[in-house]
């Protein structure tokens, strides 16, 4: 897993109007907790966690803290990141301690590769219905993506939980869910014209009958008048 190394300062402007001097400022408000320890109240520039979150693995980063100037005073996770719903802008970063010999639950985005024939060939809908799966693992055994071979899924067949296998981490997800399935397109026939046509001329066919029978029955019925008389 990816380390990066990240400075911060100590907040002690708190409450409301100290997160709004915090943002006014260009710092994201922040909390450090876990291991035992005290909640430290942080200020992360905007610019350095920006930077911090475009890297290829993304929240999937362990972030050596350095607080007020210090080398290094804790390491650290994303736990949380809390954003503005209409702009998308973060307003609150939650920071778990972690211990190099204490395994952590994580959340790791799935890759995947391959490319499945039925897919291709247009027999199949490919579904990747779990974007992430949650693991338990070590810190320095995170890794950035878990992949996932889609090469031979065929119609109908799908990669279930159970069937992914990554050495040195538990996955914590139900192992009976799929997450990735080819599922068999749908297909939906229109009525032609011509079937239509069709149906129109059945019902002509039978008015006609209906009406040479109808005739029929008035030839025999003046036959009988004329015999009578």
């Amino acid at each position: 897993m990816a380390t990066i190394k990240l400075a911060v300062r100590r907040r002690t402007d708190t409450g409301k109007q100290g997160t709004k001097r915090t943002r006014a400022l260009g710092d994201v408000p922040a909390v450090l907790y876990g291991e035992e320890q005290e909640n430290v109240p942080i200020a992360i520039s905007f610019n350095d966690l920006r930077m911090t979150l475009s890297t290829p693995a993304g929240r999937n980063v362990i972030i050596e803290l350095g607080v007020d100037g210090e080398e290094m005073t804790a390491s650290a996770v994303i736990r949380d990141l809390t954003r503005d719903p209409l702009t998308r802008e973060i307003l609150h970063v939650d920071l778990q301690r972690i211990s190099e010999n204490k395994a952590i639950v994580m959340h790791v985005p799935v890759s995947l590769v391959g490319e499945s024939l039925a897919v291709k060939e247009g027999r199949g809908i490919l579904d990747h219905t779990m974007r992430q799966l949650e693991v338990r693992c070590l810190p320095r055994d995170i890794p950035e993506s878990i992949e996932v071979d889609i090469s031979s899924l065929e119609v109908r067949h799908a990669i279930h939980v159970n069937e992914i296998v990554v050495d040195k981490l538990e996955i914590l997800d139900h192992p009976e869910r799929p997450v990735v399935e080819v599922l068999q397109p749908t297909l939906f026939v229109e009525p032609t014209a011509e079937g239509e046509e069709g149906v129109e001329g059945e019902e002509v066919e039978e008015g006609a009958e209906a009406t040479a029978a109808g005739e029929e029955a008035a030839e025999g019925a003046a036959e009988t008048s004329e015999e009578k008389s």
